[in-house]
């Protein structure tokens, strides 16, 4: 009897067991999805779901995060509208022109979750979208941590431009220690009319951008161009280098350290900036370090001089003191140093002490005193003049870029490509 009784709990139990799990396998199973996107560069990007039940659906939710450098991994939730039903359809429209917009080949990582009024739901896999222009039939070379794309002009074209790429990458690892930590990919338009087409909102005088968060260059460089490309490949692949070794959540650096290795990585600077220092230095009207720590002047004249001075105090800063002190400097603001307190560590020296040691340097005196230097607290989202457009934010902006924007990612060509284009208009 006892037997017997053991025997039928025994069953009981293995029908208990089997039956949690066929329930689960079912509640599982219940649901069935298929997923879309649709790419309208560099306008808005549409996110495409059909999901079929047993019971009506009654909760969709889309997530989302951009693969960006970043110190935190974040997701954005979106609540889609659809009406309930054992069969919908719903979707998503990312609008650049109503919310932050991509520069181009940048991933999106997305996903969907699914649930009906019984409980059932579901979750997609994660899946990668990159959003190209795909206007044009892109070719791609690579070597080591650089890839470039084009479509116009023959391969010796590109390999040119990537054989400059990665030389500058070695000069500027020879002279400061700084090196790409992360891939890049650089995307060359046929012109500068094609570049600014790829983006919602260009300026008439966007020749080139770094989009730093990415790590991705555009610059838009004609065949018969090739001599300005370089330099101009050089100095925004400049600006990547510099973001991946100081990327931090606390704060950027000074405007004058970042150009400044940038326009260091060309090399010799053209006569006018030359021409530009020398008059400020004979007038004794610089621009003192303190005030290029933060954005540059709109004005053309004083703009074409801060570019001048940066290349000047970053190659003092190096001749003087050695690359691996400009390392070493680049490490302590990777901590989140501010302005100042960088300096001191470094060097021994404040803003203002660097600008009277450049002066000295430069058969000026030194000055007694300035206005307080402006990062007095960690510094903030760098403001945007002619030289420069940041992140933009709207209603259903997403919340990296806002945080890429904090961080300092920004279109940020250099003067000479201005000059540049403007003298090929004429």
């Amino acid at each position: 009897m006892i037997r017997k009784i053991t025997l039928l709990y025994i069953v009981l139990f293995l029908f208990l067991i089997v039956g949690i799990c066929t329930c689960n396998i079912f509640a599982q199973d219940t649901i069935t999805t298929s997923t879309s996107t649709k790419n309208e560069f560099p306008d808005s990007i549409t996110f495409y779901l059909e999901a079929n039940s047993s019971a009506e659906i009654d909760e969709v939710i889309f997530r989302y995060r951009i693969d960006i450098i970043s110190p935190v991994n974040v997701t954005s939730l979106v609540d889609t509208k659809f009406l309930s039903s054992p069969s919908i359809e719903t979707k998503w429209k990312w609008d650049m022109h109503t919310s932050s917009s991509l520069p181009p080949g940048a991933d999106i990582e997305y996903s969907w979750s699914i649930e009906d009024i019984v409980g059932n739901e579901v979750t997609t896999p994660w899946q990668t979208f990159e959003f190209n222009d795909n206007h044009y039939d892109w070719s791609s070379i690579s070597e080591g941590n650089i890839t470039l794309y084009w479509y116009r002009g023959g391969t010796a074209f590109a390999y040119e431009l990537l054989q400059t790429a990665t030389d500058s990458l070695h000069r500027l690892y020879d002279d400061t220690g700084a090196k790409l930590n992360q891939p890049v990919d650089i995307y060359i338009y046929a012109s500068s009319a094609d570049l600014r087409e790829a983006f919602v909102y260009p300026q008439e005088w966007t020749g080139g951008a770094a989009f730093t968060a990415y790590g991705i260059v555009a610059i838009g460089v004609a065949p018969e161009d090739l001599a300005w490309g370089k330099r101009t490949i050089t100095h925004e692949l400049a600006h990547l280098v510099t973001y991946q070794m100081t990327s931090n959540p606390y704060s950027d650096i000074p405007t004058w350290l970042n150009e400044g290795l940038s326009m260091y990585a060309e090399g010799e600077p053209d006569i006018s900036f030359k021409t530009s220092l020398e008059n400020a230095v004979k007038d004794d009207e610089l621009i003192s370090v303190q005030t290029l720590s933060s954005n540059f002047p709109t004005d053309f004249e004083e703009a074409y001089l801060s570019y001048a001075e940066s290349y000047s105090i970053v190659k003092f800063l190096i001749d003087r003191y050695g690359s691996e002190h400009i390392l070493k400097l680049l490490n302590v603001f990777k901590e989140g140093s501010t302005y100042d307190r960088a300096l001191e560590e470094v060097y021994g020296f404040d803003s203002l002490g660097l600008y009277n040691a450049w002066r000295v340097s430069l058969g000026l005196g030194p000055v007694i005193e300035l206005s307080p230097t402006p990062e007095s607290t960690p510094a903030s989202n760098p403001q945007n003049g002619i030289f420069g457009c940041g992140a933009a934010s709207g209603e259903t902006s997403y919340i990296p870029l806002i945080a890429f924007g904090i961080l300092g990612v920004a279109l940020i060509p250099s003067i000479r490509k201005i000059i540049g284009r403007r003298r090929n208009k004429k």
